[in-house]
Parts: structure tokens; sequence; C-alpha cells
């Protein structure tokens, strides 16, 4: 039975977050396959010792929060040097800035890369850690990453070999039943356009909150809901200090209580100048929702119609294009059966692990030592 280590995922189940939905949808059903998954997460996001198949690792934390990243980093090298993984497959750029420790305690290293590619920190101590991360990235085993203009980005800059294009999924129907009684109660009602996702500068809040004022001119019974955890520097406070009382901040959600808000919604819109494969667009193509979203080449990688589409830095564009949808949300729901189910992004992650191994015994046979 083969391992592997997840790092880089704060917890799972029902943690807010790109990677964590990813790490919650794509190893149950590797575990299922016979593969052995240990996902190593933090307080207060790990509560038990197991989810549907998969062994979970708590790294303990300091209560000092500026340090509790860089303690995870070493106390999960520490984990892997016990367990001695087939695999570590690290889900983000920033655990690749250990990518030379794990190397040397021979593990193969499976790097996923999504929309948190392109973030740039702030200080300079952020970007020297950053780009030290990257540069480590030539010494993975495989790259996986979500859509094909990624792919590109990472060839364009020197990275080429192993890079398998594997996205996110649709959730199946069961995972978003009908609300019973009790959990149908939402805090909004009347007409409303939902934005989901951890809100940080470049989901681009603001420009939609400023085209929305002036759509909103035309139709003041409309409101605009946000849901998700603020980044520190995306500027909520700005925001509150508006006083709309149309545009609603309802923070964190759980994902087991989004199926709510996106079927109650007239449509969804994701105004992002940077984005990987949107679990939180794929979860609104899930249960129906009309969906709107910025012109960007990973999400032209989706391949819906011209219409779904709009300026994310063009004023006019955003409103045109929330003007479109309301006139007619029918339109702007996406059919289903051109997505994968997480059954499938399984299989294609478990063919690029077993490729690992196949090229080391190709690579033994032919007298050429493996890459462990």
């Amino acid at each position: 039975m083969k391992t592997i280590l997840v790092v880089g995922v704060r917890g799972m189940p029902d943690v807010e977050g790109g990677v964590e939905k990813n790490a919650e949808s794509l190893f149950p059903p590797i575990a299922a396959r016979g593969w052995k998954v240990c996902v190593a997460g933090w307080k207060p996001h790990i509560k038990s010792d197991d989810f549907r198949g998969v062994s979970l690792w708590c790294a303990p934390t300091s209560g000092f929060g500026k340090i509790d990243a860089p303690l995870y980093s070493i106390l999960t090298w520490f984990k892997a040097l016990r367990m001695r993984p087939d695999i570590v497959h690290m889900a983000g750029p920033e655990p690749a800035f250990l990518l030379w420790a794990y190397k040397l305690i021979g593990c193969k290293i499976v790097v996923r890369l999504g929309a948190d590619y392109h973030r740039r920190p702030g200080s300079m101590a952020g970007k020297w850690f950053m780009r030290c991360a990257e540069y480590q990235l030539r010494w993975a085993d495989n790259i996986i990453v979500v859509t094909p203009a990624l792919a590109r980005k990472l060839r364009a800059s020197g990275i080429r070999k192993d890079i398998h294009v594997i996205g996110n999924a649709l959730d199946r129907a069961e995972n978003f039943p009908e609300d019973s009684p009790e959990d149908s109660s939402t805090p909004i009602s009347g007409d409303y356009i939902l934005f989901v996702g951890q809100i940080s500068q470049q989901k681009n809040i603001h420009s939609l909150i400023a085209a929305f004022r002036v759509f909103a001119k035309s139709y003041p019974q409309m409101q605009l809901v946000i849901v998700g955890q603020w980044d520190k520097r995306a500027g909520r406070k700005q925001i509150e200090a508006l006083g709309d009382e149309r545009i609603k901040l309802l923070g964190s959600v759980p994902r087991s209580r989004l199926a709510t808000l996106y079927r109650g919604a007239r449509f969804f819109v994701n105004p992002s100048i940077r984005e990987g494969h949107s679990n939180t667009l794929l979860e609104a193509i899930s249960v129906g929702c009309p969906v709107l979203l910025g012109d960007l080449p990973e999400n032209r990688d989706l391949r819906l119609n011209a219409k779904h589409y709009f300026s994310p830095e063009d004023m006019r564009s955003m409103v045109s294009a929330l003007d479109r949808a309301h006139a007619n949300p029918d339109v702007f729901r996406v059919n289903c059966d051109r997505f994968p189910q997480w059954e499938e992004i399984a299989e294609q992650t478990i063919q690029a692990y077993e490729k690992l191994f196949v090229d080391d015994a190709q690579g033994t046979a032919n007298g050429q030592p493996s890459r462990a």
C-alpha cells in the first residue's frame, strides 16, 4: 500500500478555502482506491483522527500567530521523517520552501498549484520566501496545475517537466441535498446577487461593489451578498463605512450550509482579477445557480458561452453583465454534464502518482538511478 502525506492544508472537513475544499473532496476517493492518505493540518481545523478513510494529523500550535506557519512547516517535515511516505503532496507553493528537505529524506514530491501560485506577499521577507519556494518547484517529481493557462505560465517560467493539468470538479447532487425545514432558514430575504470565496485583494470585491451600486440604481430592491473570510488587507472596513444596507457581509459560512444561499441567489458572480479553478463557481454550477465570471485565461479554460464573461477591470463591462444576468438569469445556468465528478479527478491524480513509480522502474531497468 502506497502512502501519501498531504501538507499545506489547514484541515477538514468543512474548512473554508479552495485548498481545503480540494483536499476534502479529492483524498477520500483516493483512499477508497487503496492508498493510505494522511492530511497534516493544525488547530482548530482538525477535530478528529479520521475523515472518510483519510487519517488526520494535527500539528501543535504555539498560540502566537506569526510563528505558527513556520512551526507547522517544521513539524510536518518531522512527521514525514517518522512516517516515510511514498509521496508528499504539497497543496500550494508555500510548502515547497522545504521541498529540498523532503527530498533529502527520500520522498517523492507532488506539488499542486492553483490561484494562490500568483499571490505576491506585501513584505520583502514574504516575497523572498515565495521566490525560494517557487525556485524549488523545478525539483518536484510532479506538478499538478488546475488549468491549462497556469500550465502555460509555468512552462514559460522555465519549469517544463511532468506538469499535469487536473482541475477541480462538480459536487454530486447528494452533497447538496434539499434543505430540511430546520435547515432551510437563510439570513437573506428577497432578491440577491451572491459572491462566495476567501476575500483577498485579488478577488476584486471593491470593484464588484462599485459596479453593484451603479446597477442597483435601476434595481433598488436587489442586494449583494458577500460570503467568506476577509484577508486583513482586503478593506472590509471601507465597505462597512459605506453604510449601504443592500450590501450584506455574512463572513464565513460552513460549506455544508452554502447550498441554501446558492439556490436562493438570482445569480452568482466571480469578479476576481486572478483565479485558479474556482471551487465556489463549480459549487454554484452544481446546484444550478446562474453564473457570471471575470474574463481571465483560467476562467476561459472552462469554455463557457461568451455571455458568462465580463472584464473584471472594466466598470461598464461589469455593470452590463449584471444587467444581462438580472434580466434573464435562466440563460446563465451551465450544463453540469460538461464537468467531471471528483471520482474522475481522483483517478487522474492517481495516474499522476503512479507515473512516478513507473518512471523509476523504467529508469532502474535502464541502469539509471531512481529519482527518489
